[in-house]
């Protein structure tokens, strides 16, 4: 397994850390449990010299020779005596380890390793845990003139002394772990920053070498890591740069030849079309001549409308080169855009009649824009032209003018097919159609909306389209009020 830089500092300062702080515990513990031995001998000692000196006193103010019958006959007033006088429960056995006396309720041991001791001639404690509770057994034979009499067993507890011992190497604990935590985390942040430039380094290395040269490198240091990321941040920036402007070009570039492909494609297509049916119709009159007059009119009147279809598809191609490319010459001025809507509506509302669709307006008065007249109405008229070609009948186009942050909205709502969600994106490529057929039924063919789009882009203006099936479609347009 390979490791970086950054986690062999943290784990080469964490380690040293880590034994040096598990030496000082360790070491703390052993001294705290040494002192406590320390303490538990010096009062054992202390303690037998106190039973001693008590027991010589109880021969003397009772005038008794001490010897193995009075352990046996007196025990009782003896242990008492002495339990009374060192505050903790005392116990006699008999050379043989056999329990004549005690003053302890507790269930005596007899395999106790001090109290075996004891019966080989030697002073001897044991330190054991009873219930939570450390107790200190001390046993030891008693002499008189070289003849032992039997044994003493002397307990006390020193629970609070280990417990406070235990408390205080529990918090020795706990500040070893919070230093060895604290070390921890300030050996990675060290770690970290040392490694921190090497490491962005390598990784903006591996993203260049897959071909991504949005990289972000960023180091404020002021040393030699600090200076070689400034260097690299340049060679980056100058490569990348200039990769952009090749995508850049490449891509603008690939996007006019398919836009040109698309619309020369269109072009042929929708010029195919008119030229075949008056091409057809031409030849047909040419082989048959005038012998059927009802053909030759009908053949006529078809390559009349073809030819004036065809016209008009020309004229609006040059006018939609023109807006695209700015060749065409606008005549910017003050208009009155609130007449000259109520006028387009006056002039278009008499063709509607001809659907029984009638043209609601209500529009704002005192709108006035910086635009060409002409072209301004030419987007009315032909918005308002669709919604009377592709409403129902017996339907009504709603026209709504009014201001908002110095913008004025024009909003025409039509009833009818509407146009579905997926088609919105396209609705403005030039000879795009939802239903071919039934546009040439109409007279349409797929110019005039790119047209309008064109004409509000050259007013600083935004057009957008919203319609739902069946129900309509809503056209909004803003251009700046002045």
């Amino acid at each position: 397994m390979k490791l970086s830089i950054r986690y062999k500092i943290l784990i080469s300062f964490s380690f040293v850390f880590l034994i040096g702080i598990s030496v000082l515990i360790y070491a703390t513990e052993r001294i705290i449990n040494n002192n406590n031995e320390f303490i538990i001998k010096n009062e054992m000692i202390q303690g037998r010299k106190d039973i001693d000196i008590y027991l010589k006193q109880y021969f003397v103010l009772n005038n008794v020779e001490p010897s193995k019958s009075i352990f046996k006959i007196d025990g009782k007033n003896i242990i008492e005596e002495l339990s009374f006088r060192v505050g903790q429960d005392v116990t006699l056995y008999s050379n043989k380890g056999e329990l004549l006396w005690t003053t302890s309720n507790n269930e005596i041991n007899k395999e106790k390793k001090d109290l075996q001791l004891a019966m080989q001639g030697k002073t001897a404690y044991t330190i054991s845990k009873v219930k939570d509770k450390v107790i200190v057994n001390l046993s030891y034979p008693v002499y008189f003139k070289n003849d032992a009499l039997g044994i003493i067993s002397y307990s006390k507890e020193y629970t609070e002394l280990y417990k406070k011992s235990n408390h205080i190497i529990n918090i020795i604990k706990i500040i070893g772990l919070a230093l060895f935590l604290l070390i921890l985390i300030i050996s990675f942040i060290i770690s970290k920053r040392i490694t921190k430039p090497i490491i962005k380094l390598t990784e903006a290395s591996k993203e260049i070498t897959k071909g991504n040269f949005d990289v972000e490198f960023k180091h404020d240091s002021s040393d030699e890591t600090g200076e070689l990321a400034l260097s690299f941040k340049n060679m980056v920036e100058r490569i990348k740069n200039q990769i952009l402007t090749i995508e850049k070009d490449r891509d603008t570039l690939k996007n006019l030849e398919m836009s040109r492909k698309l619309f020369f494609d269109n072009v042929t297509h929708e010029l195919k079309t008119p030229i075949t049916t008056i091409l057809g119709y031409a030849e047909i009159i040419e082989r048959n001549g005038f012998t059927d007059e009802e053909f030759f009119k009908k053949g006529m009147g078809h390559i009349i409308g073809e030819s004036k279809r065809l016209n008009r598809m020309v004229i609006e191609l040059l006018e939609l080169s023109k807006n695209t490319t700015g060749d065409f010459n606008y005549s910017f001025s003050k208009v009155n855009l609130s007449n000259l809507l109520k006028v387009t509506c006056e002039e278009m509302a008499i063709r509607a009649k001809r659907y029984n669709i009638q043209i609601d307006d209500i529009i704002e008065d005192g709108l006035f824009v910086k635009g060409d007249e002409d072209k301004l109405k030419e987007i009315f008229v032909n918005l308002l032209d669709n919604s009377i070609k592709y409403g129902y009948v017996n339907s009504i186009i709603q026209v709504k003018v009014f201001k908002n942050d110095n913008k004025a909205f024009i909003s025409m709502e039509d009833r009818g097919e509407g146009i579905p969600k997926e088609e919105l994106e396209n609705i403005f490529q030039p000879f795009y159609r939802i239903n071919k057929k039934l546009s040439r039924k109409k007279g349409g063919n797929g110019l005039g909306l790119p047209i309008v789009k064109a004409i509000v882009e050259k007013h600083g203006g935004n057009i957008c389209i919203e319609s739902e099936l069946k129900q309509g479609t809503i056209v909004t347009i803003e251009i700046p009020c002045i």
